[in-house]
């Protein structure tokens, strides 16, 4: 029993395991976001010293990495297009958004479209809602297979 076990161990790799950095996919993706209303600053919102350079009212995240919105881009039915920084990985990728509505608005519903593009066309299309006033807040979640021409033996 001995023996067997020592051989067992020996094919073990030494060490604790490394997880393999996820292969990040390169090519012409374009994230629009559009908002049905005008976003403003959540006047609940806990404020953080480390969330002062955040824009108000808005949170784009990939991944869990925050992604910079120019405050002038946020308006009212009007796309936002972020282009830098998108470093999509191969396989499983979720976009959070979150955004708050005008205080004027309590009754009316708000949405934020999240579109992905590559090279024009639509990956994903989703919509993420919130009622009666409340913060629109959710994620989108989708896989991402490589281009043909990234795969290579």
């Amino acid at each position: 029993m001995w023996a067997y076990t020592v051989q067992r161990d020996a094919a073990l790799p030494q060490g604790p395991a490394q997880v393999a950095a996820p292969k990040v996919l390169t090519g012409s993706y374009v994230l629009e976001i559009t908002p049905s209303f005008s976003v403003e600053k959540d006047p609940f919102a806990l404020v953080l010293d480390d969330d002062a350079s955040q824009t108000p009212g808005l949170e784009i995240r990939l991944n869990g990495r925050a992604l910079e919105v120019d405050a002038e881009q946020i308006k009212r039915g009007k796309v936002i297009r972020i282009k830098k920084n998108l470093k999509l990985s191969q396989g499983f990728n979720e976009f959070y958004v979150k955004a708050s509505p005008p205080m004027a608005e309590t009754d009316l519903d708000h949405g934020l479209r999240v579109r992905l593009l590559d090279q024009g066309v639509p990956v994903v299309d989703q919509t993420v809602w919130g009622s009666s006033g409340a913060v629109v807040a959710g994620t989108v979640s989708f896989s991402i297979a490589a281009h043909k021409e990234d795969v290579h033996d």
